[in-house]
């Protein structure tokens, strides 16, 4: 009987070597291009957030303690007096009405510093815009004025309740008129902040007939940056606005 050899070995059509089969060249060019853009959208929706949308502040003194405390990072809302006004026991960033800004707009002069890397030689504007945090005590048309540590808004005879405040105050003060759109701030460390008492006008001549004692003491509308919400971790929580049920008499 013939035999017949049988190859157990199942044959193998050759398509080819080609290891690259279904994959697709990349190409690094669109790559980084992507990469480029996608970095571009998050810094310009980064930028966009924080100067429209939000504030990040960094609490350097201790004038508003015991509601924010030295070294508290806080995250204000830029959009929170977009459609609204501001109310009394807002607790606002806002720019001071003595800032060089400010006073820049009055007289550059009033704003020169001698700059060091220039030798000390020639003047210059430093543009800087000091920021500061306090409550709103006093609004727009009121008059304020402080007895005995005590606020009193418009004659009344029951002084304003401040639940908030770290220690009793002292001191008299005013009485001041709020003028239209601008606001009356204090801090709630009262007997340790540089507020709206003592920012008086310490420019002008006392003897022009133009001259206005309360030039900067009040917060326009304008100059309010944002609305304290939210103090970052580790001690993290929403900041306290005190809201007043029954508004003092008038």
């Amino acid at each position: 009987m013939e035999s017949t050899e049988i190859n157990a070995t199942p044959e193998v059509k050759d398509e080819g070597t080609d290891t690259e089969k279904g994959k697709k060249k990349i190409n690094w060019k669109k790559e980084i291009i992507s990469w480029a853009l996608i970095i571009a959208i998050a810094f310009a929706l980064a930028l966009v957030i924080t100067e429209f949308i939000i504030m990040k502040a960094e609490i350097v003194s201790g004038s508003m303690e015991h509601t924010l405390e030295v070294g508290d990072h806080v995250i204000g809302n830029r959009l929170a007096y977009l459609f609204s006004d501001p109310q009394r026991g807002d607790v606002i960033f806002f720019e001071f009405t003595m800032s060089n800004k400010e006073l820049y707009a009055i007289d550059p002069k009033l704003t020169y510093f001698k700059d060091p890397e220039l030798g000390d030689k020639e003047p210059c504007y430093h543009n800087n815009s000091d920021v500061y945090v306090k409550r709103i005590i006093g609004l727009p048309g009121e008059k304020i004025e402080i007895r005995s540590g005590l606020i009193y808004i418009n004659d009344s005879e029951v002084p304003l309740d401040e639940p908030y405040l770290k220690n009793k105050p002292k001191g008299n003060f005013g009485p001041y008129y709020v003028p239209e759109d601008c606001y009356f701030c204090l801090g709630d460390n009262r007997n340790s902040s540089q507020d709206a008492r003592y920012w008086d006008n310490d420019i002008d001549n006392e003897d022009d007939p133009d001259y206005d004692p309360d030039r900067f003491r009040f917060v326009h509308k304008d100059k309010i940056y944002a609305k304290a919400a939210l103090k970052t971790p580790p001690n993290m929580h929403w900041v306290e606005h005190y809201r007043y049920e029954n508004e003092p008499s008038k």
